[in-house]
């Protein structure tokens, strides 16, 4: 059975911490070429963190996008533009963190390349602190796709496509919906981007009739 994902021939990974990350997940989720998205944990040392016991880590998301439709620059140019990271890194204290982490040496070289230009473009020193990727922590479902929950009849239509709530909460659909409801683009929008996501006539049916009976 599909996650109704957008299919992409080359997947890449970005992860960022900025705060609160049910605001995040929306902000990226509505994004064309955004694959799926995951709220979580990392940064810190303490293993196995949950939100009641986070311990040195911050609120992280985690996000899987196609680099053919959306470049990883672009990614950290909304990242930067999205919260404030030129406030000391510690102002809220290690949970709401303005971190970067970077997968490769090629998505390092990326970002000091994106930063330098930010902080030219507004005059602006960032505090951002960039460190290699080690662990990311999944996050609790009943944080997943948190402003969903908001809208329990279309979260229940949604949701039933899926065999297992975890397969709704990786899928495509679930993250342009978390970024609809809070007015990140528009339904028509999400409509005719499913003709580029590689769904079989079925699977896109099925999207195209939820997308137009669902109520909010």
């Amino acid at each position: 059975m599909t996650n109704f994902d957008r299919q992409a021939n080359n997947t890449q990974t970005a992860t960022f911490s900025m705060g609160c990350f049910w605001g995040p997940d929306s902000r990226f989720g509505h994004l064309p070429g955004v694959l799926r998205t995951r709220v979580g944990y990392a940064g810190g040392t303490l293993p196995n963190p949950t939100y009641r016991s986070i311990g040195d880590h911050s609120e992280t998301l985690e996000i899987d996008f196609d680099p053919e439709v959306i470049c990883y620059s672009d990614i950290l140019t909304l990242f930067w533009d999205s919260h404030d990271a030129v406030k000391d890194r510690n102002y809220k204290g290690r949970q709401y963190l303005s971190l970067l982490f970077y997968h490769n040496s090629e998505q390092q070289k990326i970002a000091d390349e994106v930063k330098i230009k930010w902080e030219k473009k507004y005059n602006k020193q960032i505090q951002t602190e960039l460190l290699p990727y080690t662990h990311f922590y999944r996050a609790e479902d009943h944080h997943q796709k948190y402003f969903m929950k908001r809208y329990p009849k279309a979260l229940e239509a949604v949701s039933n496509l899926f065999p297992t709530y975890t397969d709704y909460i990786d899928s495509t659909i679930a993250a342009r919906l978390n970024g609809f409801v809070r007015e990140y683009g528009l339904l028509s929008d999400i409509k005719k981007e499913l003709e580029f996501w590689g769904l079989n006539d079925s699977e896109k049916h099925t999207l195209q009739k939820l997308l137009t009976t669902i109520r909010w």
